[in-house]
């Protein structure tokens, strides 16, 4: 039986967290070959002294089967999984054609939708899954990945691919220990979480505001129902049928989360870095446009934060 190759390209917190569980589990298992795809220091790290997950139960260390500097080095591979940011996405991708067969998976874990649609239509030959996680992990140093907390989800799935090749994906993750969730409508689990992280990255972004100030100013409370309501709009408009109390309970999760807690799309402006502004805001902004939905506020938000990243 031929060896089933996995590549994970961008080993931060989730393609560090998933990546390092398959390349803990398949180190010593001639089925399943584990590549990681990470540049410069962090390259150097995990080739000399492997990877390291500091989890809450204590530290793992991991060794992949390979770590290359770039994608055009893979070679052919049966699932590609995407951790990147949403504006790398196009210059990873470029580096690829020689990885992806009409065979291939390819699994992005994304803070969107718009990388999936670029995914689908740049290699339409492969089989682009629908994917998203829920945990909370980041690249702490060169080689080392810290999670926090025990909570972690990956959900994914397809429409209409071969129950056999979507079994064996999954008994792939199983096998390795990570909690899964496999649905043909994964599309829509997809657009739920980003019902969430759009509005209040979009929000937060612009007011610098933690989520505890947020959801306790009220003007600010009710914009980021407001977002989330346009949201909505745009999903249905588009053909996604988004649970009808989906909005409140967006709102009480964020009610629910440390009162210090930040968005990633606003430290980014805080720092001064590049940011997933157009896969996060412009986007919905865009799609309304398209469909024919108004979206005064994100429209709003959307100026607003593109006159900051000058």
């Amino acid at each position: 039986m031929n060896k089933y190759k996995v590549a994970v390209i961008g080993i931060g917190g989730v393609g560090g967290y998933y990546g390092g569980i398959l390349a803990q589990h398949f180190a010593h298992n001639d089925s399943c070959e584990i590549s990681f795809v990470a540049r410069g220091e962090h390259k150097y790290k995990i080739e000399q002294e492997g990877l390291k997950l500091e989890l809450e139960e204590g530290t793992l260390v991991v060794h992949p089967h390979r770590v290359v500097e770039a994608p055009q080095d893979l070679g052919e591979q049966d699932l590609i999984i995407f951790c990147v940011k949403s504006y790398s996405l196009e210059q990873v991708c470029a580096q690829l054609d020689s990885s992806i067969t009409s065979n291939t998976l390819l699994l992005p874990l994304l803070n969107g939708i718009e990388g999936i649609d670029y995914l689908q239509e740049r290699f339409p030959e492969a089989k682009t899954l629908w994917g998203c996680v829920y945990i909370v992990a980041s690249k702490a140093e060169p080689g080392v990945v810290k999670v926090q907390g025990k909570y972690n989800r990956l959900v994914w799935g397809h429409p209409n691919l071969p129950a056999e090749q979507l079994q064996r994906l999954q008994n792939l993750f199983q096998e390795a220990g990570i909690n899964n969730e496999l649905y043909t409508d994964a599309e829509t689990k997809v657009w739920e979480k980003f019902s969430f992280i759009s509005p209040v990255a979009s929000l937060s972004s612009l007011t610098d505001k933690t989520m505890g100030e947020l959801m306790g100013q009220e003007h600010l409370s009710s914009q980021l129902q407001q977002l989330m309501e346009e949201l909505k709009k745009v999903a249905e408009a588009k053909g996604i049928k988004l649970p009808q109390e989906l909005v409140a309970q967006n709102l009480e999760v964020v009610r629910k989360l440390p009162q210090e807690a930040t968005s990633s799309m606003q430290r980014d402006f805080r720092s001064g870095n590049q940011t997933e502004l157009e896969n996060l805001t412009g986007y919905i902004v865009r799609e309304g446009k398209e469909y024919g939905v108004e979206t005064p506020l994100y429209s709003g938000l959307y100026q607003e934060l593109k006159a900051k990243t000058v």
